[in-house]
């Protein structure tokens, strides 16, 4: 199991901090092309979960790439494997979230990847309840539980050399838009670096 979390959370990972870029990576090097979002189980249950973000599967970032990683380790390994979209999109309530994950950890998941920071409340309420089933808590941080891991990201180092390039190549009148506002720590914590580099650059 434990074998199976780490390489589980490694592809997590790579898939998700894809989602920083345009999307446009060379499917044919990574291989998930070919492999089916979904699939039919014999037995019914499946072992490898996601629960999506707000939004839907394809949304060409946060949730489209972590899938990707998930399917391409199950298919890798023969492994079952399905994805759970909580109810009202990007609405979804705490409520919704904690339906799609209960979901998938009675259909059989002993690995459950959770993008998105907005699914702690969820985890919280879920978690405790499910000490077989692995959860991955991506864009998250460690919640007390030992079947939780959580992987974030130094968002500020990535602004840190946008904001010094961006004054090095001559530009004076910054600013900085990142998704979620105030409500993202991630963004957040890329603003922050993003002023640190700019201010870094213009004292050079």
């Amino acid at each position: 199991m434990k074998k199976l979390l780490s390489m589980m959370l490694i592809l997590a990972m790579v898939f998700c901090m894809a989602a920083c870029g345009d999307g446009g990576g060379s499917d044919e090097v990574v291989g998930y092309e070919a492999i089916p979002d979904t699939m039919e189980s014999e037995d019914g249950t499946y072992k490898i979960a996601m629960v999506t973000d707000v939004g839907q599967l394809k949304d060409g970032s946060f949730n489209e790439f972590t899938w990707n990683g998930c399917k391409k380790y199950a298919s890798d390994n023969d492994l079952s494997y399905k994805y759970y979209q909580p109810a009202n999109g990007d609405q979804a309530t705490d409520a919704d979230r904690i339906k799609a994950m209960t979901d998938a950890c009675d259909a059989g998941a002993e690995v459950l990847v959770t993008p998105g920071f907005l699914q702690e409340t969820a985890l919280k309420e879920v978690v405790p309840k499910y000490p077989e089933v692995q959860f991955v808590f991506i864009d998250g941080w460690d919640l007390g539980f030992d079947n939780l891991v959580g992987v974030s990201y130094q968002e500020e180092q990535a602004g840190y050399l946008a904001g010094y390039a961006a004054v090095m190549e001559g530009f004076t009148s910054l600013g900085f838009s990142g998704g979620g506002g105030g409500a993202n720590p991630a963004c957040n914590r890329y603003g922050y670096g993003y002023a640190q580099g700019a201010n870094a650059a213009a004292a050079v």
